[in-house]
Parts: structure tokens; C-alpha cells; sequence
């Protein structure tokens, strides 16, 4: 009885796989894939925009015009007696007795100061200064201009109808020379508005 016998197969070392043109291929391949599907990941990752807002805290010292300047309004005009109406006429007595104005104003630029001057006959014939003048510094949107009236009312002025006009600036107006109209131009970007009356002057009353 004969025992067959089977060959043992070598070692490892012995049968050791050789890196053959088609496994160095197939290693590329794999190599090309993989690299190809890192890009398409990374190209389907969403792309999150970081936005930064703006600052909201603006420097009203040096930036108050850097935006739309809004006129001044003149809410109402009172004297020492009564409200002013729209057009008149008004009564005033030449002299210290003339008493004064006072002009309630508003303005939303609240850092502006607002110039308050009172013309009399300002086109006719010639563009005068203002007889009046006054002004409401800066600090709130709502505030009151009080002018005093001493120089409104001139000698030549009794028993004459005057016209008599408040405007309010919100830049210093300029002088004479240095714009038009003449008393009344302001630099850019300064806004003005106004009020028209009749004026009666009338002698001081003893």
C-alpha cells in the first residue's frame, strides 16, 4: 500500500510577488481615482461668505455732513404779545420798546446751529443786511431762537408798510461779497428756510 505524498508549497520567501506592468498600472489608476474624487468633494462643499457689517457708530463731529442734510423749520414765531400769523401785518414800535422775537425751530440735524436773521425791504430796491439776528446753538432737534427787535423799526419806516422777512440758515450765511443772493448765501451744503410778514412800525409809545 503505497502512501501518497503531497509537495509542501514554499515559503513566502520563496514564491514572493513580483510588481509586474499591470500591478504598477492598476496602482495609478487607483492612485488618478482617488485624486479624483478628493476635487470632486471639495468642489461640492458649500462655500459659506462671511460678511462683516458696517459700523453703525458714525463720528458726528466730523462726519455731520457727510450725509443728506435736512433744512431747518420754523415751527413759530411769538412776540412779546402774541403769535405771529402768516402775513400779517405785524406791529412793532421803533426802538428798545420793540421788544423782542422768539422763533421755535426744528432742525433733525441736531449738531447744527441755526441762524435766525430779519430782513425789512430786502429786494426793494436793494439787498440789505439783516436789522435783526439771533441765533439757536446746537444740541437738540427741537429749539428756540430769541432775537431782539431795538433795530427793526427805523424812522423812515413809520406809517410805511414794510416787508419783513425771518430766515432761518443752517450755516453761517456770508458776507457781503462772498455769495449771492447777497446776506443770504450759506456754503455747501447749508439749507435756509423763511417767513413772510407785513410790517407796520409805529413811534414808540410814552
Amino acid at each position: 500500500m503505497s502512501e501518497s505524498c503531497e509537495q509542501l508549497p514554499a515559503t513566502p520567501d520563496g514564491n514572493r510577488l513580483q510588481s509586474g506592468p499591470e500591478v504598477i498600472l492598476a496602482r495609478a489608476v487607483h492612485a488618478l481615482g482617488t485624486a479624483v474624487g478628493t476635487a470632486v468633494a471639495l468642489l461640492c462643499v458649500p462655500v459659506v461668505a462671511c460678511v462683516i457689517p458696517p459700523s453703525l457708530s458714525a463720528d458726528i463731529s466730523t462726519n455731520q455732513d457727510a450725509g443728506v442734510n435736512s433744512p431747518p423749520a420754523i415751527v413759530s414765531v411769538t412776540s412779546d404779545q402774541q403769535a405771529l400769523e402768516e402775513p400779517g401785518p405785524v406791529v412793532f414800535e421803533m426802538g428798545t420798546t420793540a421788544g423782542e422775537v422768539s422763533v421755535k425751530l426744528i432742525d433733525t440735524d441736531a449738531t447744527d446751529t441755526l441762524y435766525v436773521r430779519i430782513f425789512v425791504d430786502y429786494n426793494l430796491p436793494n439787498r440789505l443786511d439783516a436789522r435783526a439776528r439771533c441765533e439757536a446753538p446746537a444740541g437738540t432737534s427741537k429749539r428756540t431762537a430769541t432775537c431782539k427787535l431795538n433795530a427793526l423799526c427805523l424812522a423812515e419806516d413809520i406809517g410805511v408798510q414794510r416787508a419783513m422777512t425771518i430766515v432761518v440758515f443752517d450755516r453761517m450765511p456770508l458776507g457781503p461779497g462772498d455769495g449771492e443772493p447777497a446776506f443770504q448765501a450759506v456754503p455747501d451744503p447749508g439749507l435756509s428756510t423763511s417767513r413772510f410778514y407785513f410790517l407796520r412800525c409805529q413811534p414808540p409809545q410814552t
